[in-house]
């Protein structure tokens, strides 16, 4: 069977087997409820992982490479079911830890795929080699990878674009070096990905999602990557280097170890959730959930790009990882004041507006007019001159502060040095 037409076969298969799942999963109980952190209206079928490990699952068998990656399905069989079972009943972060790492140390042991070294990150050492550190260090990249693509799970079409841009990068990569194996299950696991994603992002005349990845599908998407990036990254005939992998997952990754920082500086548990994320300040700043999802899935290319032509020409692995490291730090910097750039965003976003607004309006008074119009479906009152200035001065800060209470400037500003010695004193 051609590449190709096994991308083409993933697609439709797992575009029938979400239409028809979709209307099974209310019967069953497998759907999203909204409640006071998820703004969806009515009740969301979690069809999506299930339909594309399926869908994959059925490719594979007919393209006669399943034998060769029976641990990668076996262990993903094992995370699609407990994950549907999160979907449906709950279960709680220390169980899912365990049940994560438990399917990446099969993957490790029963398929032979563990990180055995980290390439020349440092040049003065050479090849960085973990030798008895190798499974214990795969087993947490892979929860690590695995949770982050669940957290960026939080937008329509965002964690499913996430993986498809991770996983064009390793595409890329498996073609040139190839490896025609791991290219046939990148191209698999692509066409059940557009397949899904055909029901999960907004169109026009679609408000919302038709269906949502689930537990079950993020957890298949972060192992899937996993997976593969082991195998392009270790042994003699790699297809890239091990730090490349890092550039292909960029946005989840910083995202998640971020976000996990930012909860244990401020005194509070990691696996505690909330609305702290990159996608939900944009939202915050009123950006529509369209927009959050193509600049963000915009941002993962440029990393990924980056990974792929880094590994293509040659650049030392010593410069990838600095400059990985200095976008991390970079990230951190700006989330810790995420109030700040939402107010920057939510200014640019609204002038722009006001613009669009002041050029149709017309007459030689439109400046002087008070009216409402609408972002994503949200008024906003646009009001004139001097009376707008005195109204943004005045209630700026509390409407922030009613927005996303964690970030205030007043908790900024405890950081800060002078602060700080002044509550020492």
């Amino acid at each position: 069977m051609s590449a190709i037409f096994t991308g083409i076969l993933a697609l439709i298969v797992t575009a029938i087997l979400v239409a028809v799942a979709r209307r099974i999963a209310p019967a069953i109980g497998l759907v999203d409820v909204p409640d006071e952190r998820k703004a969806h209206n009515g009740n969301i079928p979690l069809v999506g992982g299930i339909a594309i490990f399926t869908g994959l699952l059925i490719t594979m068998v007919v393209d006669g490479f399943l034998a060769e990656h029976w641990p990668f399905f076996a262990a993903a069989s094992f995370l699609v079911v407990v994950g549907a079972w999160d979907d449906a009943n709950g279960l709680s972060p220390i169980v899912r830890i365990v049940i994560q790492a438990a399917a990446v140390l099969f993957l490790a042991v029963a398929g032979d795929v563990y990180i055995a070294d980290l390439g020349s990150i440092l040049p003065v050492l050479g090849t960085v080699s973990l030798d008895w550190m190798a499974i214990p260090f795969t087993v947490f990249a892979g929860v690590g990878i695995i949770n982050a693509f669940n957290m960026s799970d939080g937008v329509d079409g965002l964690c499913g674009t996430l993986a498809l841009v991770s996983l064009t990068g390793l595409g890329i990569l498996a073609g040139v070096a190839g490896r025609q194996s791991e290219l046939l299950l990148i191209l698999a696991l692509t066409g059940g990905l557009i397949g899904f994603l055909i029901f999960n992002v907004r169109v026009p005349g679609r408000k919302q999602a038709k269906a949502f990845l689930g537990d079950a599908g993020s957890y298949l998407l972060g192992l899937s990557v996993l997976y593969l990036a082991v195998r392009l990254s270790q042994g003699s005939d790699r297809a890239m280097t091990p730090v490349t992998a890092l550039w292909l997952c960029m946005l989840p990754l910083v995202d998640t170890v971020g976000m996990i920082l930012r909860r244990i500086r401020r005194g509070r548990s990691p696996f505690t959730p909330d609305r702290e994320h990159i996608h939900h300040i944009f939202l915050l700043a009123k950006f529509s959930v369209t927009s959050t999802w193509i600049g963000l899935a915009a941002v993962a290319a440029i990393g990924m790009a980056f990974g792929v032509s880094g590994t293509l020409v040659g650049m030392p692995e010593s410069t990838m990882l600095a400059t990985f490291l200095i976008v991390g730090v970079l990230y951190y910097a700006m989330i810790m004041r995420a109030w700040k750039v939402m107010r920057f965003l939510s200014r640019s976003i609204n002038r722009r507006a006001e613009k669009k607004i002041d050029r149709r309006s017309g007459g030689p008074d439109r400046r002087q007019r008070e009216e409402i119009y609408f972002i994503d479906g949200v008024p906003f009152e646009r009001r004139s001159g001097q009376n707008r200035r005195q109204r943004d001065r005045r209630n700026e800060a509390d409407e922030l502060s009613e927005s996303v209470p964690i970030f205030t400037q007043e908790q900024d500003s405890e950081d800060r040095p002078g602060k700080r010695a002044a509550r020492l004193s």
